[in-house]
């Protein structure tokens, strides 16, 4: 297997947007090229290549201002036949160090990322807590009845 990480190109958008509206994600394509396009212009999308296929993103953003040294990770996924091999972890690790360079970047420290995950996602919160995130809150019935999502945060201690 011969991976690579890199910021998400131009040329990956429209394959990251074909992803997001397949049925399993429930968005329609209106909606899966809006968010794409939304963190390709304003955020940061990073991908996982197996060769030039796109087995993996993490979608992040800065929370409020640069100053408050906050981010956040919107979304990080990688395709099931790539899952528990380390690349969600490479992934996690490599959009944290990002984060702190940017902040590093203005003169600022990035303090906390947060992310959620849904309370029936064990893997995601084995990944999460592996790399040091802490569960700090549950949602209880966020997006439906039945339906919490877990927040987390990692305190940078440097």
């Amino acid at each position: 297997m011969s991976t690579t990480i890199a910021d998400a190109r131009t040329e990956d958008l429209e394959d990251l947007v074909s992803i997001y509206s397949s049925p399993h994600l429930y968005h329609n394509r209106e909606e899966a090229g809006w968010f794409v396009k939304s963190f390709s212009d304003y955020h940061h999308i990073k991908v996982i290549k197996d060769q030039k296929r796109i087995i993996g993103a993490a979608f992040w953003n800065v929370m409020e201002e640069k100053h408050h040294g906050l981010a956040q990770i919107v979304d990080l996924w990688i395709i099931e036949g790539f899952r528990r091999t380390g690349l969600g972890e490479k992934l996690l690790r490599v959009i944290i160090e990002d984060m702190k360079q940017l902040f590093v970047k203005s003169n600022h420290v990035l303090r906390k990322v947060l992310v959620t995950t849904g309370d029936d996602n064990e893997p995601a919160k084995r990944l999460y807590e592996k790399v040091g995130f802490e569960k700090i809150a549950v949602l209880a019935d966020l997006f439906a009845k039945g339906e919490n999502e877990i927040v987390y945060v990692l305190t940078n201690s440097t």
